[in-house]
């Protein structure tokens, strides 16, 4: 299962069947076999317990308890806190997953399980470079893309930085000693392929994580290398000044200021500092669980807001350790950078043990390091995200499986991985796959409902699909524009009645309600004030008649 949900998460996209057709189905992969792997686990939890460190389990359990928490206390919609926003989906079932599957990698401890898992990603890049070449060459047959090379991942930005982290993978491997001729001819053509494909999609996320990958595994070969040995304290300066560099250049400054940055990168500064103001404003339990979008006009400052126009918004910090700690505050981030920590520790150990070139050890610490880049700078796209995941608990279970056997003790070693679950186990990951498939089908039925109901261009089968549970406020929110430019007015005014209700926070609510005809003059003042509060800067909030 953990070999299989890194691919089908990534690979998986419903464009037939559903309005959002990137996360939504992405989502069922992942909570579904994450809560089969737990109920895998179940006979076995106390021998569990003792095969990782007793601080990893306790910085997992308060991860997803703080989660819990936050999403009684922070005020947010219950059912937004839950599945995610609509598009994104990084909710508490979706993170409440990936800690599963961490775990559950970790807990393997196989030496071949972990190479496998590399393979495996080199692998999935396969069918996504050929998809992506299919949308590059303007032959998509799915009418989605404008022929952009997004391939199955919904945005250029999350496939280039897919093929950086695939590409990294792919270069070790085709370069690894004892590496069969074809194979490495194949990994070479994979790579380049990646890279082309990166070029065409204009995002520089995937070049930035692919080079980073490689300075670290130029590192491990000049580690290995007796002749170049001496060289490994220069070749660290040098890649700390290659990384001041590229710091420099995202604020505009250096000589590679010019190849880094450009108006996209003032955006993630806007969107950066209203995730860091949402965090220091809300410390102990955040804003609620992927809510950014609900707090960024009033919190993004009013230099963010008139740079472009006002209506250049986000529902994401662009940065996924500010949207954790944006969403459930400093005690959400700690935990998960503690996480972080124990894989960052099993690697030095592996590293201090193993002084030759390991392709495989080698490939998913430098991927892992490069994810962890991409995050600073991306969003957690589940199809993106899921590897990084994968690879934290890889890491961590690498270290304990090949401690024994570093020390000679590796029959031992076998034993401790060959722990056999009994029979009845079975059943118990069946019954784990249904629960965690039932819970992430509610919001993809919904939006297939919707979907349905929009191609019927039926306002009133809209609005009731819309009101479903686990619809989203983008779901009410497009059919209320739909009422509003068909002159519905009735149907509007039902329609921002139930949205207010269910998402007080909505600007979009608020400002239909101050317009609309229907609206008593002290409704369009109260409408006023709330928009002023929510988009304080905004110049176009006017008070109205």
């Amino acid at each position: 299962m953990l070999l299989a949900v890194g691919p089908l998460t990534t690979l998986l996209v419903s464009p037939f069947s559903n309005f959002d057709p990137i996360n939504l189905i992405k989502m069922i992969v992942v909570s579904g076999l994450a809560f089969s792997a737990l109920a895998l686990l179940l006979p076995i939890w106390k021998s569990s317990l003792r095969r990782l460190p007793r601080g990893l389990w306790i910085a997992a359990a308060f991860f997803i308890a703080w989660m819990f928490l936050v999403l009684g206390v922070s005020g947010a919609p219950l059912n937004q806190q839950f599945w995610g926003v609509f598009g994104r989906n990084n909710g508490l079932l979706n993170y409440l997953s990936l800690v599963m599957v961490l775990i559950a990698t970790a807990l393997v401890q196989s030496r071949t399980f972990y190479n496998k898992l590399v393979d495996v990603l080199v692998l999935t890049a396969i069918p996504v470079c050929l998809y992506a070449l299919v949308q590059v060459a303007g032959r998509d047959p799915i009418p989605w893309s404008l022929m952009a090379p997004f391939a199955t991942l919904g945005n250029i930005n999350f496939s280039s930085a897919f093929f950086g982290l695939a590409s990294i993978c792919a270069t070790v491997l085709a370069f690894a000693p004892k590496q069969r001729q074809f194979l490495r001819i194949i990994l070479v053509l994979l790579t380049v392929t990646n890279l082309f494909i990166i070029l065409q999609t204009g995002s520089i996320q995937g070049f930035m994580i692919y080079l980073a990958g490689i300075g670290i595994v130029g590192y491990f070969l000049v580690r290995s290398l007796k002749p170049l040995h001496v060289l490994r304290i220069p070749y660290l300066i040098l890649g700390f000044a290659a990384f001041s560099l590229t710091a420099l250049a995202l604020n505009n400054v250096g000589p590679l200021a010019r190849f880094v940055f450009g108006e996209t990168i003032l955006f993630r500064f806007d969107y950066w500092y209203a995730g860091w103001v949402m965090t220091i404003t809300n410390p102990v339990f955040g804003v609620g669980l992927d809510s950014y979008g609900d707090w960024y006009r009033e919190l993004r400052g009013e230099v963010a807001t008139l740079r472009t126009v006002p209506d250049r918004i986000t529902n994401t910090a662009h940065n996924i350790y500010l949207d954790i700690s944006a969403s459930g505050g400093f005690p959400l981030l700690l935990a998960y950078l503690v996480i972080l920590g124990y894989a960052m520790r099993s690697a030095i150990r592996v590293m201090r043990r193993e002084t030759a070139f390991n392709p495989y050890f080698v490939a998913l610490f430098a991927t892992w390091v490069a994810y962890l880049i991409q995050a600073g700078i991306s969003i957690n796209q589940i199809g993106v995200g899921i590897w990084g995941w994968l690879f934290t608990g890889a890491l961590i279970g690498y270290e304990i499986a090949t401690r024994e056997v570093e020390a000679g003790q590796g029959s031992k070693a076998s034993k401790k991985v060959d722990t056999q679950l009994p029979a009845s186990a079975a059943l118990l990951g069946i019954l784990g796959f249904a629960i965690g498939a039932f819970l992430s089908i509610i919001p993809f039925n919904a939006d297939a409902k919707y979907k349905e109901a929009l191609q019927a261009a039926n306002l009133s089968e809209q609005f009731e699909r819309a009101k479903a549970f686990g619809a989203t406020a983008f779901h009410l929110n497009l059919t209320l524009d739909a009422a509003i430019k068909a002159n519905d007015v009735t149907l509007a005014t039902e329609i921002t009645s139930v949205l207010l209700d269910r998402y007080p926070r909505d600007y979009m609510g608020w400002r239909a309600k101050q317009v609309l005809a229907t609206s008593t003059p002290e409704e369009r003042g109260l409408a006023y004030r709330r928009l002023k509060e929510l988009d304080p800067y905004n110049p176009e909030i006017q008070l109205t008649g």
